[in-house]
């Protein structure tokens, strides 16, 4: 058993040190660091986790060239400890979403700090100054196509977007990010544990049966109250944060549970692979088509197009 525990976490933590490096070469986040110290501490014991880690973090310094990456794996292993103990330890999907989200948000504040200490600079600032710079070239290149100027004012307008949303949106962002990734994580080692004939990772209803109470409209409502108010009052800064941050949380929301009433729909009427990725391509590219998918999502909570109430009565 030991010996087992060693090979497993030798390859593990090659994986891990392997998609840190890709990460940092090629600019993605590193999203899915943690799941391979997940799927040890689950099938052996929060030693093997942190060992794993640790050793991780060495090579990934010494061949990265840099302190940053084997840091970066020593942080995320504080998400991968903590999913994977909430596995061994059986834990519902609900706790295992609110442990990794407070797990993703201490993560991810250490990554600001450690960014901060070692390179002496502001991690938002820097993410800012990336974005715009992409924005920027991909319009230059735009111009370069000969695209006519009514196609390039909407590089303005997401520059304009890009810098609102890092102004008054970061903590809405934070708490996408603090869901999201643990979701994701959970999702991936799911999907592998299966294929080892593993089912220890509880999850979700089916996504097309996914619903919300009746009454969480009211908080789009406010969020959205609070964005028209502001056009004809000011408002204080703290409350205009507030509505904005719960309007973007919220709009999230309801373009995935309109999503999942669209799905539903495709499913029942058997629309072709081609055709619901084509609709995913429009839904994130064509602003009128993410209302309607929003605004769907909103009128299912009374109206419950799915009949889904039917059937749990």
């Amino acid at each position: 058993m030991k010996t087992r525990s060693l090979t497993e976490g030798a390859m593990l933590g090659a994986i891990t040190v392997l998609l840190t490096l890709i990460g940092n070469y090629l600019g993605f986040p590193p999203l899915l660091i943690p799941v391979p110290l997940i799927i040890l501490v689950y099938r052996h014991d929060i030693r093997a986790g942190i060992f794993a880690a640790l050793a991780a973090a060495v090579v990934a310094g010494l061949v990265g060239g840099h302190l940053f990456a084997g840091i970066s794996i020593v942080i995320w292993g504080f998400l991968s400890v903590a999913l994977g103990m909430g596995l061994r330890e059986k834990f519902s999907f609900t706790k295992l979403m609110v442990v990794g989200t407070i797990a993703t948000i201490v993560v991810l504040m250490l990554e600001f700090l450690l960014f901060s200490l070692i390179l002496g600079e502001n991690m938002l600032t820097e993410m800012m100054n990336m974005m715009v710079t992409s924005i920027e070239q991909a319009k230059e290149i735009s111009q370069g196509l000969g695209l006519d100027a009514q196609a390039l004012e909407r590089y303005d307008q997401l520059l304009q977007t890009a810098q609102f949303l890092m102004q008054w949106a970061l903590p809405a962002l934070l708490l996408i990010a603090a869901v999201g990734i643990p979701f994701l994580n959970l999702g991936v080692v799911r999907m592998i544990l299966k294929r080892l004939g593993d089912q220890a990772v509880p999850w979700v209803k089916p996504f097309t049966q996914w619903t919300l109470p009746p009454h969480f409209g009211v908080v789009l409502l406010f969020g959205l109250g609070v964005m028209l108010l502001s056009r004809f009052v000011p408002l204080p800064a703290v409350i205009l944060g507030l509505g904005i941050n719960t309007f973007i949380v919220i709009f999230g929301v309801y373009l995935i549970m309109g999503l999942a009433v669209v799905w539903h729909f495709f499913n029942e009427r058997e629309i072709a692979r081609f055709l619901r990725v084509l609709f995913i391509f429009f839904l994130f590219t064509t602003e009128i088509i993410s209302m309607f998918v929003v605004l769907l999502g909103a009128t299912d909570n009374v109206f419950d197009f799915r009949k889904l109430r039917e059937l749990e009565n």
